[in-house]
This record gives structure tokens, sequence and C-alpha cells, in this order.
């Protein structure tokens, strides 16, 4: 991560790619996902990484990320911890409620919404036993 410009390097089928997220792509990604995206389905994180790709590699399109398949997580990650900077620059992300002493839902946070809580899942729901 490039603490200066906010550019996060990725690698998906062994090329390099910059992601970045300028104001336009968090106006897209908003009006496109709303206030809760859903960062484990891997349709939302391809399309939000397009639009944070969009000013470096025009040609990487949802689609495209979404043949070349890099690992989910890991990737979803590098794509929030952008959109972090994006947010916040080089400052560290604030802790949502716990601050002010009220505990809240982090999906209702605000932007930071975006950043960390589909990593603390507890697990996947239990097998139909089938």
């Amino acid at each position: 991560m490039n603490p200066v410009t906010g550019e996060k390097e990725v690698t998906m089928g062994g090329q390099r790619y910059v992601l970045r997220f300028t104001w336009r792509a968090l106006a897209e990604i908003e009006k496109k996902h709303g206030e809760h995206p859903d960062m484990f389905d891997p349709e939302t994180v391809a399309s939000v990484a397009a639009a944070g790709m969009r000013e470096r590699h025009p040609d990487m399109t949802s689609e495209r990320i979404m043949d070349l398949s890099p690992p989910l997580v890991p990737f979803a990650r590098a794509v929030q911890e952008a959109l972090a900077w994006a947010y916040f620059g080089g400052e560290a992300v604030p802790e949502d409620a716990a601050a002010k002493g009220k505990k809240k839902d982090p999906r209702e946070a605000g932007p930071w919404r975006l950043f960390g809580w589909p990593f603390r899942r507890a697990s996947a729901p239990p097998s139909s036993g089938a």
C-alpha cells in the first residue's frame, strides 16, 4: 500500500494491477451497491475492484476480474485496504461506536461498513447433513 497515493497493488493471473479509489469510484460503488456492499459476494467484490482499477486499468472490468478469479478473501481484503485509504488517508480507521461507549451494528456504521466486518463472521452456516 502506498501511504502517500493510496495505491494498492494486487496480482491476478500473474500480472500486477493497481487499485486506487477516486471520489467518482466511491460514488459509483455507493450508487450501485448501496450502504452495505456484500464483500463476500464475488460479483460485488469484482464490481468494487473494477471501479478502483478503472483509472489505471480501464480494461479490467468486473467480468474480466471474475474470469481471472483471484483468491476471494485476500483479494477482498486488498480492495478494502484501498477503500479505507480513500476514506481516511493515512489515518487509522476509527473505532466505530466503541469510542463513544455505545455498541452498534458495524453494518450500520456509515462508510466504515466496508472495512473488515464481513471477515468477522463466526463461521459458515452448518451443512444440512445430506
